[in-house]
Order: C-alpha cells, then sequence, then structure tokens
C-alpha cells in the first residue's frame, strides 16, 4: 500500500495568499514533496502569504510535521500541528 498525498492549492491574488490542503497520510517520505509545492505556490506572485493547513489529514508522522517546521520556507504558517508536531482534527 502506498502513502498518497493529494496536495490541492488555492491561490487567491486579490487577498495575496496561497493556500495548500493536503489530505492522506503525511510521512517522511513525501513531506518533501509538500515543502516544494508550499515553495511553488508562494512564488506565483512577489509576497504571497503561504498557509499550509494540516487539519484535513488522516494521519501525519511527527517527524514528518517537524520537517515541515525546520524547512525554512519562508512568508507562511502552518495550520493543524500541535506542539508535539501532532496534527489536530479539524
Amino acid at each position: 500500500m502506498t502513502n498518497k498525498l493529494d496536495i490541492t492549492v488555492a491561490v487567491d491574488l486579490s487577498s495575496e495568499s496561497a493556500l495548500v490542503s493536503p489530505q492522506g497520510k503525511l510521512t517522511v517520505r513525501n513531506v518533501p514533496s509538500l515543502i516544494a509545492v508550499a515553495r511553488r505556490a508562494g512564488s506565483f506572485g512577489y509576497g504571497l502569504d503561504t498557509v499550509v493547513d494540516l487539519r484535513k489529514l488522516t494521519a501525519a508522522e511527527p517527524e514528518a510535521v517537524a520537517m515541515i517546521r525546520d524547512s525554512g520556507w519562508q512568508g507562511s504558517h502552518l495550520l493543524g500541528a500541535g506542539k508535539a508536531g501532532r496534527v489536530r482534527a479539524a
């Protein structure tokens, strides 16, 4: 069984924001793809505020959430992750 991660990106140029919403299971193997998508979403326009919303995930490895926090992508917010890297239910 594969750990498929579906990622939806919604860009709102009027409010200068991009919402990245992954669904499925977040693992250390697929988190680099999520980080790449989040970085690309923020590059659609200068100064886009990128928000990654983890609340639709079915599961997430704490190490994967830590990788997102430690990745250094700028101008963004991480929703749905608790202090210990656990994903909160929506």
